[in-house]
């Protein structure tokens, strides 16, 4: 066995300290999503969440699918989707990730995936077929993804769905592959009588760790098992160690960026103070500050893009220029 350094107990068993105070689990760590979701002895969370997502299709019944796919290719990389399934009745396939942060090209990364999920049904249209021809017909297939951030800042639905289409006249090119994203802070007041159960399912999803007892407004089966499920005293002790580890991870992200914003500005700070006694108080302290503020700024906007996040992604959140966000990091185009 490792023997942890001082530093890495420490921090575990503070972890470990903060999730006994939580009564029930963070939903967005991939262990208890995956525990809620993708257990196949309790579809019914599945079910209902997809019943959400895409009332049209009538889902009453489902079966999960392994979540490995293979590469072709022998130096490629294979996927591995959070949670599979398909509809028993129609075949329908279902790809569902959670994401908990914005990283970069996640867009195109659903795509990456439907195209293993589409080419594993090639052949499953033309089963039980008097015809041997092979015409390339399979089940429909969708991707979802649960975003635990604001994907579309132009607008303020929290669910969009997309689809390949004819771009000059919008015809659909095919209705075989869909994409349906779910951004969950986007929930509107869940207790108001005019909220909808997408509404209470994004509420429910972001907030389910500051919780202590059930809202009396989310009711119903679905919310009763999603808090009963989510409940960290009725986890297995390997799922708790699990738990605690996605939790650590996360925590290491915030302090990260936490840290490197409070370094950038403290080195600004004294940076001025070392030239104001030379160039005159005032005029170095102003400095000082203009420098710490754009070497925060600067600290803050490398680490957004090294979590994956485009230039143009950052712009946009921070509200400033392509131009303001590539002259503060010293980037170019």
């Amino acid at each position: 066995m490792t023997k942890l350094s001082y530093p890495d107990s420490f921090r575990r068993r503070q972890v470990h300290e903060m999730v006994l105070l939580q009564k029930y689990a963070d939903i967005i760590t991939d262990t208890v999503f995956k525990k809620l979701f993708g257990d196949e002895r309790f579809p019914d969370l599945m079910i209902f969440l997809l019943q959400e997502l895409i009332p049209e299709r009538n889902i009453s019944s489902i079966k999960y699918s392994p979540q490995e796919h293979q590469n072709g290719f022998p130096e490629g990389h294979g996927i591995r989707v959070d949670v599979e399934c398909y509809d028993e009745t129609t075949g329908t396939r279902f790809a569902v990730e959670m994401q908990a942060l914005k990283v970069r090209n996640f867009h195109d990364r659903l795509l990456a995936y439907s195209t293993y999920i589409v080419q594993e049904q090639f052949g499953i249209g033309l089963m039980n077929r008097e015809s041997d021809k092979w015409d390339y017909s399979f089940p429909q297939s969708y991707v979802i993804a649960l975003m635990d951030y604001d994907d579309n800042a132009q607008s303020d639905a929290i669910r969009h769905e997309y689809a390949l289409l004819d771009v000059d006249g919008g015809r659909p090119f095919t209705d075989r592959l869909k994409f349906i994203t779910l951004e969950l802070p986007k929930y509107h007041d869940p207790a108001d009588p005019r909220a909808t159960a997408l509404d209470k399912l994004c509420f429910a999803l972001h907030n389910m760790r500051t919780f202590r007892n059930r809202p009396e407004y989310l009711q119903g089966k679905f919310f009763e098992l999603l808090f009963e499920k989510a409940e960290i005293a009725k986890f297995a002790p390997h799922e708790v160690i699990k738990y605690e580890k996605d939790m650590l991870t996360q925590w290491d992200i915030d302090e990260y960026v936490g840290e490197q914003v409070e370094k950038g500005v403290k080195e600004g700070l004294e940076k001025g103070l070392r030239e104001g006694m030379a160039k005159g108080m005032e005029e170095g302290m102003a400095k000082g500050m203009k420098e710490g503020m754009q070497k925060g700024r600067a600290e803050i906007l490398n680490c957004l893009i090294a979590s994956g996040m485009t230039i143009d992604e950052v712009a946009d959140r921070l509200g400033l220029t392509v131009d303001e966000v590539l002259k503060l990091t010293g980037s170019s185009h």
